[in-house]
């Protein structure tokens, strides 16, 4: 049996939903890191799913302690009762963690043998609250949908767009919001875990499942001292055909997911007016109101372009409701996605 001798320097966190048929395969890449002194923390949000082997979340996590011998104390099981989404289900994990450093893993997703070790060695080196390293995409190459390939090409530009070197203070805000020269993702990063306690401390509940890097890499990074990047691959991203992807919608439920991106904004700008006037300049102001106006205009497009004709009225006055019928319109006049607009 493998006892913890002192706590673990890195917590990594897994939130589950609905995804149990790969997550074996995700805690698998942890037993092969270099760097040992790790725990992991999966939070089960309300998730149903099963396995090939019809087994759920939970056995899945005891199938893996069981087999690699790992004490409870070196991976951590956390069950919401009900779906909270994954802004309070990687809080939960945040909160749960007793490392000095977070490390954000998707459930279908994996690390790399060597991720943990690149990743603490730059921010002990560096004295950095962030740590950034690269990303490899993967994907069916030979029977992929050109909008999946059209997908892992944004990713992967965004994934790897890592400023080299390092960001101090506001540069580090600025460089995320204004001037792009680092991509927001959680995962493919280290986090000192204080500083994201406290970027989590500005962010109320809510059911978060679209845009939520977004709304905790914003305080992350308005709070952070140093960000350094490395060019270290230390994340695996596996392109699916998820609910974020242009696949058919015909449910009201599924596009309501969507929807609730607006949330994110909502709580940003709510926010943001606590802050002592000037906290934020007028190029964040004008970069964050860019920002909310593109996750917007994805949304039309998917609306047009995914949702169901059956469901397509219902569709849209749900948009209107998350993101004000007024700024809907907006968008749509000033993007070209106004339906009657393209048939002329």
């Amino acid at each position: 049996m493998i006892k913890l001798k002192s706590l673990p320097k890195i917590s990594v966190c897994i939130p589950v939903f609905n995804s149990e048929a790969t997550l074996f395969r995700t805690l698998e890449s942890l037993p092969p890191q270099t760097f040992t002194e790790w725990e992991c923390i999966i939070v089960n949000d309300g998730s149903n799913g099963k396995d090939l082997y019809q087994n759920d979340c939970k056995k899945i996590v005891t199938r893996f302690r069981k087999k690699y011998k790992f004490p409870k104390n070196k991976i951590l099981y956390i069950e919401h009762r009900k779906n909270l989404g994954l802004l309070e289900a990687r809080r939960s994990a945040v909160f749960a963690a007793s490392a000095q450093y977070i490390c954000i893993l998707d459930s279908d997703d994996e690390l790399l043998p060597e991720s943990l070790e690149f990743l603490y060695k730059a921010a002990q080196k560096s004295d950095a609250d962030i740590v950034h390293g690269a990303s490899e995409i993967l994907y069916d190459k030979k029977n992929c949908s050109e909008e999946i390939l059209m997908r892992a090409s944004s990713i992967e530009k965004k994934a790897n767009n890592i400023y080299e070197g390092e960001l101090l203070n506001q540069g580090i805000f600025d460089g995320f919001l204004v001037k792009s020269n680092h991509s927001g993702f959680l995962w493919g990063k280290l986090f000192r875990r204080e500083l994201y306690l406290k970027a989590l401390s500005y962010i109320p509940f809510s059911n978060c499942v679209f845009a939520e890097d977004f709304l905790q890499y914003f305080f992350i990074s308005l709070f952070a001292k140093k960000y350094t990047g490395i060019e270290n691959n230390v994340y695996r991203y596996y392109i699916d055909s998820g609910i974020s992807s242009f696949s058919k919608i015909e449910d009201l439920q599924k596009w309501q997911k969507i929807s609730s991106t607006a949330n994110v904004f909502t709580i940003l700008f709510s926010v943001i007016k606590e802050f002592s006037p000037g906290t934020f300049s007028q190029n964040q102001m004008e970069a964050l109101r860019s920002f909310s106006k593109s996750y917007l205009a994805n949304n039309l497009k998917q609306l047009n372009e995914a949702v169901d004709e059956k469901i397509k009225t219902e569709a849209r006055q749900m948009l209107c409701d998350y993101w004000g019928e007024d700024f809907v319109e907006y968008i749509e006049e000033n993007t070209c996605l106004n339906p009657a607009r393209e048939q002329q």
